[in-house]
């Protein structure tokens, strides 16, 4: 696509402006750019550390005073440290604090569990398999925390998944 301004240049700086609710879109070169005194630049984020980042998202999971003092029982370093500075004193860190560190990890990335992409060639069997061992895990938790009628649920999900996953390894040999 040309530049808009001066339709002799390819276009690579693209400005969206939404005004009154309408979007206006415009495509220019860098030399129109810099004639209409567009910067291109990117923004500066104020958060330059992790501190200021779990600061910045911690905000009101502090308002406990006793999860601010609890201590990590291998290492002795307190949440306050962890919570200062951005980093665990030590493996067991994470299990002492799991509590405050799942919810900031829940509010960071949107979810506390990686789920990464599936190469291809594995396909929906080992997405099935996956799903199948995370079902197993919600069922145990839900039998701990005696949900029955949720645990039934997944207990029956998860047969008709290891049916199904049966049925198509039958199917493929």
């Amino acid at each position: 696509m040309n530049c808009q301004r001066c339709q002799q240049r390819p276009a690579n700086v693209h400005i969206t402006q939404i005004v009154n609710g309408q979007k206006y879109e415009t495509f220019l070169c860098e030399e129109c750019a810099q004639e209409a005194k567009i910067t291109i630049e990117m923004p500066q984020l104020p958060i330059d550390n992790m501190k200021n980042l779990l600061g910045f998202l911690g905000q009101g999971f502090l308002a406990d005073q006793r999860t601010h003092q609890s201590v990590c029982a291998n290492c002795k370093m307190p949440y306050s440290k962890v919570y200062e500075t951005g980093y665990v004193g030590c493996d067991k860190c994470y299990d002492s604090f799991a509590p405050q560190l799942e919810k900031l990890i829940q509010k960071i990335q949107g979810a506390n569990m990686h789920r990464g992409k599936i190469p291809h060639r594995l396909g929906a069997d080992y997405r099935v398999k996956r799903d199948i061992e995370e079902m197993k895990v919600q069922l145990r938790q839900a039998v701990k925390k005696e949900e029955y009628e949720k645990a039934a649920a997944l207990r029956d999900k998860i047969k008709m998944l290891e049916e199904q996953q049966n049925q198509t390894r039958r199917e493929l040999q």
